[in-house]
């Protein structure tokens, strides 16, 4: 018997090479408020975090209150920034058709808004796959880490947690995939594994082409 009914992936960076065009905006806007951080502070300190819940840190380092538009200003310009062009997570696109091919349920269930998922996924070619089966944690009481996005995506699709594998790129993610009692595989093509690791992934991958195997073993 398969060990997993449900593959559910996160999006950015898991899906959608986004993470970097989101950091050059974000990098861009910090210093323009006279934080002079780099590219890779930038994705070391919020990949993973929504920069909406990140102001305050931010305004503690400034030292001065953020514009009142600040997030929304990041979030237009980051949208411009994807609608630019955004490549899938390399091999990412056969992983999923094997996965469809083998009868296997796969969802999308993301921290991020639904207009950047659905940006994206359209960019990419991905969003026929996830029709109706995305999940946004601005949509639940709770983003992650907590693990409302999950369980939200488990209950509609009618999927036991514990039958559940997520793939995640991030502490943060995994966090939130543990905590709704599912098993979690990294990925860390770009992420430190052994972080990915320490955050409570069960195991750890470099390369969507070995996912199919994982996943339906």
């Amino acid at each position: 018997m398969a060990r997993f009914d449900m593959v559910a992936f996160d999006c950015d960076g898991v899906l959608v090479d986004s993470e970097l065009a989101t950091c050059k905006v974000l990098a861009a806007m910090l210093c323009e408020l006279g934080w002079n951080i780099t590219l890779q502070e930038t994705y070391s300190a919020f990949v993973g975090r929504l920069v909406r819940d990140e102001i305050p840190m931010i305004e503690q380092r400034i030292g001065r209150p953020a514009p009142p538009d600040f997030y929304q200003q990041f979030v237009a310009r980051r949208n411009a920034a994807l609608a630019q062009g955004v490549a899938p997570v390399r091999n990412v696109a056969a992983a999923v058709e094997r996965l469809h091919a083998a009868g296997m349920k796969f969802c999308v269930a993301s921290g991020a808004d639904r207009p950047k998922m659905e940006l994206t996924l359209g960019k990419t070619g991905l969003r026929p796959w996830f029709e109706g089966r995305m999940f946004s944690g601005m949509e639940v009481a709770r983003t992650k880490p907590a693990p409302d996005v999950y369980l939200q995506a488990a209950q509609v699709m009618g999927v036991a947690p514990e039958r559940c594998l997520v793939v995640e790129d991030t502490p943060t993610g995994i966090t939130a995939a543990r905590a709704a009692g599912m098993t979690v595989y990294g990925y860390a093509e770009l992420m430190d594994a052994q972080l990915l690791l320490e955050a409570g992934a069960e195991r750890v991958f470099d390369d969507m082409a070995q996912l199919p195997a994982l996943a339906l073993a």
